[in-house]
């Protein structure tokens, strides 16, 4: 081979292998794209609070852990967030904003869902959404899913009370006299007239009480077999320390959201020594599952300590990940099919799963359920005594609801 030829071999070589070279950067930076997920939630209470700074941990978390694949692609999630400091009317322009402006197809709601409900319908936007009202359940609204166990924590925990201690028969209920504490107290005589327990006190309190004691006593004397509140936060611990100043020997059930944490915060806990009640929170009791375990060291890196945070909004995030990743796909038709037909998903707070709501006359599965754990206050810590799975809680709701 003469010289000037293998110059010209070599030349093209050369070319070639720059040529190759320079296309590897924008190969690879084709192969991660961006998926936008929208999150409109009030900022202006805790559980906002807490859900903002769990996005800030779980999602640099995911992506960093590969991101989401869906038909082969590669996607890092950017969240898009907007306060809608609980209004109704500001969670409209929020979501207005997402859709029109930064074109989300994804977005994680809370209560000012109604507000906004037709527009995402109309462009056909996955919602997921925490909220009181049960208008999410209407059967016209096809993409659109409950985010959380709002509904259907508190039946479980009250029928798995009642079939562990099969003696309570009568119950005191007290609750705060405004919109939570009315809808909290239509739920709890609902489960009682369920699972055919008789209420000897029946009452309400003016939201800024601070002394219960003539409540306590009123209490004491009905000599009821277990007592129940919520809904007004550190006043129910009060609650329950003027149950023990007033020497009330009957059983303490917190039916929702019970938290030796949040008691310990107000009164001392041999105040509510026994006390027994259900929490979807797993990070009360060692050793802590895998996938929490990871959430709680990265959320510990970048804030310092574990402070206890509301996990309100959490299975939000989950279940939309998991619905995304079950469909293989972004087309809002498929991830709805997806959802609607009984997904289940793990999440930091344990498996969950959606179920249909017959009792709202739709089949389709948007209501959800997630695992519960039973806790008892035992010299002064929270005892793990029961875990309940999704068949559990799916049979206890059925019976409540008459699905």
């Amino acid at each position: 081979m003469g010289a000037q030829k293998r110059r010209t071999i070599g030349f093209i070589g050369v070319v070639l292998a720059v040529s190759i070279l320079s296309l590897i950067p924008r190969i690879a930076a084709g192969e991660t794209k961006t998926l936008k997920i929208g999150a409109v939630i009030q900022d202006t209470w805790p559980g906002g609070v807490d859900f903002k700074k769990y996005l800030d941990v779980v999602v640099p978390l995911f992506n960093d852990s590969g991101g989401l694949t869906i038909d082969g692609e590669h996607y890092n999630i950017e969240m898009i967030r907007y306060d809608t400091k609980g209004n109704a009317e500001i969670g409209r322009a929020a979501v207005e904003r997402l859709i029109d402006r930064d074109k989300v197809k994804f977005i994680l709601g809370d209560e000012t869902i109604d507000a906004w409900l037709p527009l995402t319908e109309a462009n056909k936007v996955i919602v997921v959404a925490q909220t009181p009202a049960p208008s999410i359940y209407n059967p016209k609204w096809k993409y659109a899913f409950e985010g959380c166990g709002m509904q259907t924590q508190a039946p479980a925990v009250w029928g798995w009370f009642i079939e562990t201690f099969p003696n309570m028969k009568t119950v005191s209920i007290v609750f705060p006299d405004n919109g939570i504490g009315h809808g909290e107290h239509g739920k709890v005589v609902n489960l009682a007239a369920n699972f055919g327990q008789k209420v000897l006190v029946d009452m309400y309190y003016p939201p800024d009480t601070n002394d219960f004691s003539s409540v306590a006593a009123k209490i004491k004397k009905s000599d009821a077999n277990f007592f129940v509140t919520g809904g007004n936060g550190q006043r129910d611990a009060m609650l329950y320390k003027a149950l023990y100043e007033a020497g009330y020997k009957g059983q303490i059930v917190a039916y929702l959201g019970a938290s030796a944490v949040s008691y310990a915060k107000v009164i001392p806990l041999n105040m509510v020594e026994g006390l027994v009640g259900g929490t979807s929170d797993p990070f009360q009791f060692v050793p802590l599952p895998k996938q929490a375990k990871k959430l709680q060291d990265a959320y510990i890196a970048r804030y310092g300590k574990w402070d206890w945070p509301y996990s309100t909004y959490w299975l939000e995030w989950d279940e939309m990940i998991g619905a995304l990743q079950k469909a293989n796909s972004l087309d809002s038709d498929k991830i709805a099919a997806v959802l609607s037909s009984g997904m289940q998903f793990d999440s930091v707070l344990g498996p969950a799963r959606m179920v249909s709501r017959p009792d709202f006359k739709n089949q389709r599965s948007i209501s959800l359920i997630n695992s519960l754990y039973m806790l008892k206050i035992t010299s002064g810590k929270p005892e793990l005594i029961k875990t309940m799975s999704t068949d559990d809680v799916y049979r206890l709701d059925k019976k409540f609801f008459s699905w």
